[in-house]
């Protein structure tokens, strides 16, 4: 599918790639890792720049078959030109044609509800024709197919039906790059490109991703610091290292354990051949000058020579650098507790959305707990009660002796724009110990030789994000609170602050999206779901495997049928109301829906009847009537649709 052979890549002066070579297969499922800076974005960018045609290479050779088609999704993105769009209609885009199809159809549908219309003219008539036909090819070339298509992706994605028409500037960072995704899946590329695709990706939605790609009819290569991702996602191994490309066959756990594998191996051959230079050393030294040996001397120096040239020492690039948090008294045994407290925030409209309600939890000495959630569902805000950054209803009791440092999302704002990085480390130490392990800590995190000495004002938002962690580092706390610390670390750093982590003798609370992170930390989870806080006792691993088997028995018992000829305008059906709920709200919504399925078969029943080549064969009157009822009761689908979107909870 796509080749390269002894490729040169480089970004500025800096070299990245030197005679490196790789190849993707068709149904590859490739993981692409190596240290931050070695070159994977670049690379990822490469191949799409080079299946796209746009890249001239210095040196090497790219070799791709002609079917190869590319959808790339990178770490940083701009909707600049499509901000006023909707995210369906972003969505839609994937396919150029069947959305300029799709266009026609709702600019003719406007022209044919216009108040001013002559429906008795000819012109009139023609536009009805133009609408059928426009319909049908739409239909034939699977449009209502992808709008179902597009609508069940941007719902595993984690948008909920009412978003399908919001403006794209109306959503987030995290949400666009969630677009961005649902349009590549929906392109179905050969050879998709996915940076760091987790990132803004909640539990619900990662698995969802996860099955996808598992099931994916073509290539993909993916760049992520999530390695249980990449394990359950890939079955090859890219890796960047010392500027080429190394291949493994197998998932990230593979990779790791094949590295080593292959280091001791390296590492005893060149042991080996030390001792061995060692041996013809020491012969051609002792026998050089001695007449009868001068030969087999000059055959062992010649052989020495040769062995010199090729002899190289395996390199290495894990760092010896440890660091470990500093000693704090111990607090009291329970740590913290929160009796009756709830939290809502003020809406546009007026009224409040309760985001905690009348939780009820004791944190103890000694827990280890992962905070879990669907984005939204309340995680941070939990984290900022607990450490006393946020007003809220109810008691929160602060246990004897506690000492507490968070590391919040927000942390980044704290740092002065007027100092460097060494600067805000050193003035965050607390005594001449911690300012000696400065460089080391900060190295653990990225920062080495001249990018100490950067002010924090140029830093990127993943650099503030990391130095603001290693501060963190050098507080003496036995309360640690960290809102997803490892969002903009590389597997290297991500280790180093497991280990430490390990070995902090306080009580942990973790936010996290990283699963392997929180398997290796934590004893006990709580998952916060619709302003409840439910508390799972062990690790995160027990945790996933009863939130798998509820997500797999919820799985099998929606029954929502599919409908083959989705409204354009408003796509999709309302989702099943909680068949456990019996409220009022319920029982309207319910009703609601059965009305709006009901009209649907009707107004299907009117395109089926206008898309036939006898309907413009009859009376003009006839035609005229049969094209107002089919309005009236697109007005009325429309009306129930928001009144059915207003009664939900």
């Amino acid at each position: 599918m796509l080749e390269g052979r002894n490729i040169n890549l480089s970004a500025g002066t800096k070299d990245l790639l030197l005679n490196a070579s790789f190849r993707i297969g068709d149904r590859d499922r490739t993981g692409l890792v190596g240290l931050n800076g070695t070159g994977k974005s670049t690379l990822l960018r490469f191949m799409n720049e080079t299946v796209s045609g746009h890249t001239v290479i210095a040196g090497g050779q790219v070799i791709r078959s002609s079917e190869t088609t590319s959808g790339y999704l990178p770490q940083e993105i701009s909707f600049e030109d499509d901000r006023e769009k909707t995210a369906l209609h972003y969505v839609l885009e994937a396919n150029q044609r069947l959305n300029k199809l799709s266009e026609a159809i709702e600019r003719m549908e406007h022209e044919l509800e216009a108040p001013d219309q002559d429906h008795a003219s000819a012109e009139y008539h023609r536009l009805i024709e133009r609408f059928s036909e426009t319909s049908l090819d739409f239909e034939r070339l699977g449009g209502y197919r992808m709008q179902s298509e597009a609508e069940k992706v941007l719902t595993g994605l984690g948008f909920i039906q009412p978003d399908f028409r919001k403006k794209i500037a109306e959503f987030s960072g995290g949400w666009q790059m969630r677009l961005l995704l649902a349009r590549l899946l929906l392109q179905k590329p050969t050879l998709l490109l996915l940076d760091e695709p987790t990132n803004h990706l909640d539990i619900d939605s990662l698995r969802w991703l996860e099955n996808y790609l598992q099931n994916y009819e073509h290539s993909c290569v993916i760049v992520s610091h999530d390695r249980f991702f990449l394990d359950k996602i890939t079955t090859r191994t890219l890796e960047i290292n010392f500027r080429t490309i190394h291949e493994y066959k197998g998932n990230y756990s593979y990779y790791e354990t094949e590295k080593a594998q292959r280091y001791e191996l390296m590492m005893a051959k060149y042991q080996n051949d030390r001792k061995k230079m060692d041996h013809l050393k020491a012969f051609v030294d002792r026998f050089r000058y001695k007449a009868t040996k001068a030969r087999q001397a000059q055959s062992r120096l010649r052989q020495m020579q040769k062995l010199e040239e090729e002899l190289q020492a395996p390199e290495q690039d894990i760092s010896g650098i440890t660091f470990s948090f500093p000693k704090a008294r111990p607090s009291g045994k329970e740590v913290m507790k929160l009796e009756n407290v709830s939290k809502s925030w003020p809406l546009p409209d007026g009224t409040r959305k309760e985001v905690l309600r009348h939780l009820n939890l004791d944190i103890m000495r000694g827990d280890r707990i992962a905070v879990v959630g669907s984005n939204g569902a309340g995680k941070t805000t939990f984290c900022r009660i607990v450490s006393g950054d946020l007003d809220h209803e109810g008691k929160r009791i602060h246990g004897h002796n506690v000492s507490l440092s968070y590391f919040a999302q927000h942390q980044t704002e704290n740092l002065n724009p007027e100092k460097t990085v060494l600067d805000e480390m050193m003035d965050a130490a607390p005594d001449a110990q911690s300012q000696r392990k400065i460089r080391d800590i900060l190295g653990c995190f990225l920062f080495s030789g001249d990018s100490v000495e950067k002010k924090t004002g140029v830093l990127s938002g993943g650099e503030k994000s990391r130095l603001s962690l290693a501060k963190i580092l050098l507080q003496a706390s036995n309360l640690l609170i960290m809102d997803e610390p490892t969002n903009h670390l590389d597997m290297r750093s991500k280790e180093m602050l497991i280990d430490a982590l390990e070995n902090y003798d306080g009580t942990l609370l973790l936010v996290s999206h990283d699963r392997y992170f929180l398997d290796s930390l934590v004893n006990k989870v709580i998952e916060i779901k619709n302003g409840a806080a439910q508390v799972y006792l062990g690790g995160y691993a027990e945790y996933l495997d009863k939130a798998e088997k509820a997500w797999a028995a919820s799985q099998k018992q929606e029954s929502v049928p599919e409908k083959k000829s989705p409204d354009r305008k408003k796509i999709g059906s309302p989702r099943q109301s909680n068949k456990s709920s019996s409220g009022p709200v319920d029982r309207n919504a319910a009703k609601l829906e059965k009305q709006i399925q009901d009209l649907e078969k009707q107004k299907l029943e009117y395109e089926s009847r206008m898309g036939s080549p006898d309907f413009y064969s009859q009376p003009a009157e006839e035609t005229r009537k049969t094209v107002e009822s089919y309005q009236e009761l697109c007005a009325e689908i429309d009306r129930l649709y928001e009144e059915w979107e207003s009664v939900l909870p």
